[in-house]
């Protein structure tokens, strides 16, 4: 279900405006004088826009745009370069859906000073093209559509039950529009900032805009960086043996309250009743725990409507011949013995892959941590890879 929020009145704004560069600039009426000064967020956010209908012409990776309020145009600024990149992990949701929490990390400073950021996210059919520009909102449908956006947000949402916002006035299989503060990994490093999405299986050209709000700043163009990349949703809905995305976490931590709607998108990691906190750089400290969590899809189940699923875990720890096992973790087990009596997959009950550990437990070095998810009643498995490291003391 589509979400629209205030911020489709921008679709009148837009036909004309900045984002799509489409208007030439006239000399000012007198009777514009008496009109209102534009809304700094709508300027912000057509910018964005506009910036981001430029990249769908383009190829894949990052680019810088000087939008400019004043000539109403967006053009792009090869002397700019900027480090960015998109990290995105998949699960099962509701409604035929996928739900996809993502990071984003951008290099600081090459875009405007500081951490205050509008970043607009926007999945598009894979090799659509920019926009024509949308047609005048009428008043009365715009009505109607608050009304709407009030209901949506009033409704009891099932966690990964998502809706974005009608942000450009075109239909969009996802868009959404952020005010954020981005954070530092660590000192001096790159900003990251994660938020979710939730759409249906396929391909899509996935757009990443960002651009730095400094209220500072002297009015003229601003700076915006746009990330291109084209992304394969899985389809955990087909009935086929698979897992979700395998998280690398400092920790999991079940939740007694689980955010939803507009709160889930602050929190985007949060799983079921489970909240990650994702190590994006897979680098752990010694005081750290080592949590791997998944989900797994489409088992084959007993007369007693149980699975009957191992999980194997071999650490292999990297060297200058090679690599080598690094001790044994016992397996995991899911079955009739190891469940909950009540567990049922037909009711949505989620089959759990999960390990923690305390790094401690291993050397520093690097690691290559080999996952073989086996289902026992068809014979068939899974392999996955997590590579991590262990800081020295």
């Amino acid at each position: 279900m589509r979400q629209t929020t205030q911020l489709t009145w921008l679709a009148t704004a837009l036909a004309v405006g900045l984002g799509l560069g489409l208007a030439p600039v006239h000399a000012q009426k007198k009777d514009d004088k008496a009109a209102p000064p534009a809304d700094p967020k709508q300027v912000l956010i057509s910018a964005i826009v506009g910036a981001t209908n430029e990249a769908m012409k383009g190829a894949a990776g990052t680019t810088v745009y000087n939008a400019d309020p004043v000539t109403r145009s967006v053009v792009a600024d090869p002397a700019t370069t900027v480090e960015m990149t998109l990290a995105i992990d998949y699960l099962k949701a509701s409604d035929n859906k996928i739900y996809a929490p993502f990071t984003v990390t951008v290099q600081p400073d090459a875009i405007g000073k500081g951490a205050n950021f509008g970043a607009y996210i926007r999945l598009a059919p894979k090799g659509a093209v920019p926009p024509a520009a949308p047609p005048p909102l009428d008043p009365k449908a715009q009505k109607e559509k608050e009304k709407q956006d009030k209901k949506n947000k009033k409704k009891g949402k099932e966690a990964q039950d998502l809706a974005g916002q009608a942000v450009s006035g075109v239909e969009y299989p996802w868009e959404d529009y952020y005010d954020l503060t981005a954070t530092p990994r660590g000192p001096g490093g790159p900003l990251t900032f994660s938020r979710p999405f939730s759409v249906a299986a396929g391909e899509y050209d996935a757009y990443i805009a960002v651009t730095v709000k400094d209220p500072a700043a002297v009015p003229g163009p601003v700076k915006i960086a746009v990330h291109k990349s084209t992304i394969t949703v899985p389809d955990y809905w087909a009935d086929t043996f698979q897992i979700s995305s395998v998280f690398l976490a400092n920790k999991v931590t079940p939740l007694a309250e689980v955010p939803s709607g507009e709160a889930q998108k602050l929190k985007p990691y949060v799983i079921g009743n489970l909240e990650v906190a994702k190590a994006v750089d897979g680098k752990f400290a010694s005081a750290d725990e080592l949590s791997i969590f998944f989900i797994i899809y489409g088992v084959a189940l007993g007369d007693d409507k149980k699975p009957d699923v191992t999980i194997e875990w071999q650490p292999f720890k990297k060297g200058p011949l090679g690599e080598a096992k690094f001790r044994g973790v016992a397996p995991q087990k899911l079955n009739s013995e190891t469940l909950p009596p009540g567990f049922d997959v037909a009711q949505g009950h989620q089959l759990v892959g999960s390990l923690n550990v305390p790094v401690s437990a291993f050397e520093a070095g690097d690691y290559r941590l080999a996952v073989k998810v086996t289902d026992n009643k068809t014979g068939k498995s899974l392999t996955h890879d997590v590579a991590f490291t262990v800081a020295g003391s």
